[in-house]
């Protein structure tokens, strides 16, 4: 079996974390708030996420490249910061290139984890009724065995808790993220994701036993499992 698919952020599903305040979040709604599209070109596939979020584009670019408030929301990030700079997520390990970087609109980085490369390109769009669009692409490298939810699933989950920072609730951060993760209504968030992805697996081509099959298969793996549980057949 090929390599099990990189989480975007932390996650260690083997504990849960404590928290004061119950969460609570309308499921569906927040699974509606996601666009998932994928792109295929020969073998190389690229999964796409669009989410809107109540801000301008200035702060939303902001959010998502200033040092102190990505710690926020995502990960600590260390290095050269600039064009053609280098960058560390301290948390994962993950690192890589700012291959294009223009304010407020467009950033591209290569993603470097254990010996694997990919490109991550983010597009910031000022949209209609004082919204921003953030359009999030990333290939997706363990399409054979998860299809897109590999990569789906974790973007989403960065994206929410953006989405929870800039609507300035603290339990943006990443360990309220992560007990939030470990509670039914996170675990049934998980499980839905995945299938909408599996849908869109289907739209873009998959027949349907295999598309149903990578998705559960991904919503184990972010549960907790090995991934492994359903079979190819």
């Amino acid at each position: 079996m090929e390599q099990r698919p990189v989480r975007p952020r932390r996650r260690n599903t083997s504990r849960k974390v404590a928290t004061k305040k119950r969460d609570h979040m309308n499921i569906a709604d927040e699974i509606n708030e996601v666009i998932r599209k994928i792109t295929s070109s020969g073998e190389s596939h690229q999964v796409i996420l669009e989410r809107a979020f109540g801000t301008g584009a200035a702060d939303l670019w902001n959010a998502c490249t200033n040092p102190q408030r990505l710690s926020r929301w995502f990960e600590p990030v260390r290095g050269d910061l600039t064009l053609g700079g280098r960058y560390t997520l301290t948390t994962s390990g993950t690192e890589g290139e700012i291959r294009r970087c223009e304010p407020p609109r467009h950033l591209a980085i290569t993603w470097e984890y254990q010996g694997n490369i990919s490109h991550v390109d983010v597009e910031v769009i000022p949209a209609a009724n004082e919204l921003t669009l953030l359009r999030l692409t990333h290939p997706d490298d363990h399409w054979d065995t998860y299809g897109p939810a590999a990569a789906g699933v974790g973007w989403e989950e960065s994206l929410r808790a953006l989405s929870r920072y800039l609507g300035g609730d603290a339990r943006c951060d990443p360990d309220a993220m992560e007990a939030f993760a470990g509670t039914p209504e996170g675990q049934e968030l998980t499980r839905r994701a995945a299938n909408a992805w599996g849908r869109a697996d289907q739209e873009a081509g998959t027949p349907a036993s295999d598309a149903e099959t990578r998705a559960l298969r991904t919503a184990a793996f972010y549960l907790g499992g090995t991934g492994e549980e359903q079979s190819d057949g």
